[in-house]
């Protein structure tokens, strides 16, 4: 029997809590507020605090009773299409790290995207799987990676039949979506289970006017972002498998073994709210998030000097759909970086993005911005157009990306990344490291896809890179030297 998607069985659980008025003797220790510090109670509010409480002893009672989070994972699994699904506290990269660690052991053959997320490198680490990379194009006037085109995932199952899962990432940072159902049966026709990496999708299964989503298309198991682009607090995500080529068990078990054992209850009511919010509403909310969106580039377009992405991009290897959502924007003509033009809305206009790279900036348009927020943002970009329009089309572009402007081709994985990871280091100079392999990761941030992984062929070019972005400031997650001066080696 079908569930009533109205329904949110963990959120008012936590309602229940707080208005039985009990006196907590469990964590945290400012109990319900009451000991909280002035600065925090003005940043949350008593009514928030209010409901920082425990889930056993809290919500649910000291018997560890998980009938109620279960009940809320169980009608999320039908919102999804899934047979069973998970709430995740740590974000979706904890769903990364137990896939990969259902799916893999060490040495055991994974084939991934080279533009994969941070966190999948993390779980090649933690498994000591080996990567076999598809590395997607990237595209020469925007500097963003493009999808896996089908062929590249056929090619590399012929030439890795021992390979225990295809990963594959889409929609990408950029709204960029891959032809999941031919690589779902590529993936299916070989024996493996293909995993979506969807995290910048929770809303997709929603609205038919987007792209499809990872489970429609046949993926046999997934991990989204419910806090990116719906209703879930920040680093909340919904993990979901189906089917048989996964192993349902173990991976319950794997997201145990990953996730936070003190799990945030306003973490886990946020999911149970957004997920009945899209099953009852996101078609209509999503429509007119579309609109705005429509609206916005068309309106950027028309402004001297700046480019926003659109439909020409289903042109581009491996894209088959694009979510018109995700706003991508180039100031390049008038000679700003993303890194300037970010900088410029942020202090003259007040409006925030959601990243800047070398030569873009990225912004996310939703249910929740108004028109009145649209049209602020478009008259920003109009306002940063109109101060230097003298300096559109002179030339092409004249900010200066460089080689930062794309990442460096990878080059040859000489040991598994868990290997390199503990194998005996020295940090030397970037400019020496060329010709060695690399002991760390180094991941420009956002979006958080790593140019250098452990056990990698360190080449010139890599190095270039390095070098450029020390010089040019980039932050990255990862090296122990953040500052790009050194970077640690295989001995």
């Amino acid at each position: 029997m079908p569930y009533d998607q109205r329904q949110t069985p963990y959120l008012d659980a936590a309602l229940r809590y707080r208005a039985r008025g009990f006196t907590p003797f469990h964590t945290p220790g400012h109990k319900l507020g009451k000991g909280a510090p002035d600065g925090l109670v003005e940043l949350l509010g008593e009514t928030c605090l209010s409901v920082d409480i425990a889930m056993a002893g809290g919500v649910e009672d000291t018997r560890e009773s998980t009938h109620l989070i279960r009940l809320a994972e169980d009608y999320a699994a039908e919102a999804w299409g899934a047979d069973r699904t998970w709430f995740l506290v740590n974000g979706s990269t904890s769903g990364i790290h137990a896939l990969v660690l259902t799916l893999c052991g060490p040495g055991d053959t994974v084939i991934i995207p080279r533009n994969a997320h941070k966190s999948m490198l993390a779980g090649l680490i933690f498994s000591g799987a080996m990567p076999v990379y598809l590395e997607p194009a990237v595209d020469p006037l925007w500097g963003i990676p493009l999808n896996v085109p089908p062929e590249a995932a056929r090619a590399a199952l012929a030439a890795h039949p021992e390979a225990r899962a295809v990963f594959v990432t889409s929609p990408t940072y950029n709204g960029l979506c891959a032809d999941l159902a031919a690589i779902a049966d590529l993936a299916h026709a070989a024996g493996v289970p293909f995993v979506t990496d969807q995290a910048w999708g929770p809303h997709l299964r929603f609205c038919p006017e987007l792209p499809v989503d990872a489970m429609t298309a046949g993926a046999d198991a997934a991990v989204v972002s419910t806090h990116k682009l719906i209703s879930g607090i920040t680093q909340t995500s919904v993990l979901m498998a189906r089917g048989e080529r996964i192993n349902r068990a173990r991976l319950d078990g794997m997201v145990h073994l990953t996730q936070s054992t003190s799990p945030q209850v306003l973490m886990y009511a946020s999911v149970d709210a957004a997920r009945a919010q899209m099953a009852t509403e996101g078609d209509a909310l999503w429509r007119g998030a579309l609109e705005l969106a429509v609206w916005a580039r068309a309106e950027i377009a028309g402004l001297p000097g700046l480019r926003c992405l659109g439909d020409e991009v289903l042109a581009e290897d491996g894209v088959v759909a694009f979510d018109r959502t995700r706003l991508t924007v180039s100031a390049g003509d008038l000679g700003l970086t993303g890194f300037e033009l970010e900088t410029a809305l942020r202090d003259d206009y007040g409006i925030a993005v959601e990243a800047a790279d070398p030569l873009n900036i990225v912004l996310n348009v939703t249910y929740g911005d108004s028109r009145a927020d649209v049209e602020r943002l478009v008259a920003a970009l109009a306002g940063c157009s109109a101060r230097l329009a003298h300096r559109a089309g002179a030339g092409g572009s004249a900010a200066p990306a460089g080689l930062l402007g794309r990442a460096p081709a990878f080059t040859r994985q000489m040991l598994s990344p868990r290997a390199a990871f503990f194998a005996p280091s020295a940090a030397l100079p970037v400019a020496a490291c060329a010709g060695r392999v690399s002991a760390e990761m180094v991941t420009p941030y956002p979006p958080g896809i790593p140019v250098l992984g452990p056990g990698e062929l360190i080449s010139d070019e890599i190095v270039a890179y390095l070098l450029e972005a020390a010089a040019k400031s980039l932050k990255v997650h990862g090296p122990e030297d953040r500052a790009l001066g050194t970077l640690r080696v295989v001995l």
